[in-house]
């Protein structure tokens, strides 16, 4: 196993407080005992470590992700000196690197702009829709609404950034689909990413808290996203505005596994790992959401190697999270495009991840629904090969399946460790 990504949190604090965050306010209080930021001797460790790895595994360019928290609450010199150091470093080897920073976009001036131009930073920019929806979650801890000041901030750094920045949004099905999507074209935006909210099993999505999420009528999630994206799909050569999930799926119903895999979907390996402030290396940060300390496991870039941190349990689990999929999972006549969904979806304190994902019949409609649309649009010579499916095609045929007839996956109880 191998990664080319890592995900910095270099900042373990935040300047917002959104309703949501699986960092702080989702069961998860290990932050407090995290510093601040991180430091000097967790950066050269992070540096020389990563370099090793890329060595040890053949890689020609590694991905740092600057996050947090809030990460512009550290300073400028931090970045200047990591991005100097790192690009040093690396050009020893022959090996590239590329950063990007996520940013809630409160603090960005041009002065941030400018030092982002000269490191060659690209930046993404967190905003959950127009007005009134971003500031029901998006809030500061004072409990006031932030999309004023995102937008500002929005403004500034698609005025004065050479690579303009994309937007991450975790979508609200509470909202108009019609005036959301609305609101991604105004943003003038050529880069835009939806994001599921974070729940399982135990944290049950906002629409399903009272709801029998087993229903196959129950695809709330699925029906608003559809909405946005025939909205999209429809006006794209227009506005030739790029939405990640969607694209990411149709890439992988055309095969092209490479563009179409991603912590969400597919089957390629996730190949990212998160370091904290005090160096712990751990998976994705999502999983924090299965419980107070879960993704902590005692390896740190100080003391450890990056292999090292990619042989525990919960590293494993998720690096292979699309191919270590429950029983159901691997039955399935759409798993190679949805790959079991994201691994902190799956979770169930009863059986760990030896489940399907919490958002699984939506991700059948949503899945089911463009491929449907664009097989319609593909000229008639590729249709020869290729068969249409339904969602309620897929949901007769799990109703006549018995599970219990068919032999677990080798793996499954792995799954089950946690």
């Amino acid at each position: 196993m191998f990664i080319n990504c890592l995900v910095l949190k270099i900042a373990s604090r935040c300047n917002l407080n959104c309703t949501y965050c699986y960092m702080y306010n989702k069961g998860d209080n290990t932050y407090l005992l995290q510093p601040k930021f991180m430091s000097t001797e967790i950066i050269n460790n992070i540096i020389n470590k990563s370099i090793k790895h890329c060595i040890e595994n053949d890689l020609n360019n590694f991905t740092f992700v600057f996050h947090g928290g809030e990460p512009l609450l550290c300073d400028k010199i931090f970045f200047t000196d990591f991005v100097q150091k790192a690009n040093t470093l690396f050009k020893k080897s022959s090996i590239t690197c590329d950063f990007i920073i996520q940013t809630n976009g409160l603090l960005l001036t041009e002065e941030w702009c400018e030092l982002f131009n000269r490191l060659r930073i690209r930046v993404g920019i967190s905003l959950d829709g127009y007005k009134e929806i971003n500031d029901k979650n998006r809030i500061d801890h004072k409990g006031r609404g932030s999309y004023d000041k995102i937008i500002f901030g929005l403004k500034i750094a698609q005025n004065n950034l050479k690579q303009k920045p994309g937007i991450l949004s975790v979508f609200d099905i509470s909202s108009n689909p019609k005036k959301y999507y609305q609101n991604i074209v105004d943003l003038g935006v050529s880069h835009f990413n939806l994001l599921w909210p974070y729940a399982n099993y135990e944290q049950l999505p906002d629409a399903y808290c009272d709801t029998n999420i087993t229903n196959n009528s129950n695809t709330l999630y699925a029906d608003w996203l559809i909405q946005i994206f025939d909205l999209w799909y429809a006006n794209k050569a227009k506005t030739q505005i790029s939405i990640t999930i969607f694209e990411g799926i149709i890439n992988l119903l055309l095969n092209n596994t490479k563009s179409g895999g991603n912590e969400d979907f597919g089957t390629e390996d996730n190949r990212t790992l998160v370091i904290e402030t005090n160096g712990g290396l751990e998976a994705a940060g999502a999983l924090k959401l299965c419980g107070n300390g879960f993704t902590k496991n005692n390896a740190n870039i100080k003391t450890n190697s990056i292999s090292d941190a990619l042989n525990t349990d919960l590293a494993e689990l998720y690096h292979k999270g699309h191919t270590y999929l429950s029983k159901k999972c691997t039955l399935c006549p759409i798993v190679e495009i949805c790959g079991g969904g994201h691994v902190h979806t799956r979770y169930k304190k009863d059986n760990g991840f030896d489940n399907a994902s919490v958002y699984c019949n939506d991700f059948i409609k949503l899945i089911t629904h463009i491929q449907n649309i664009v097989f319609d649009s593909l000229p008639e010579k590729y249709k020869k090969n290729a068969d249409k499916i339904t969602a309620n095609e897929i949901n007769q045929y799990f109703n006549q399946l018995n599970l219990d007839t068919i032999n677990a996956p080798a793996y499954a109880d792995n799954l089950k460790l946690f």
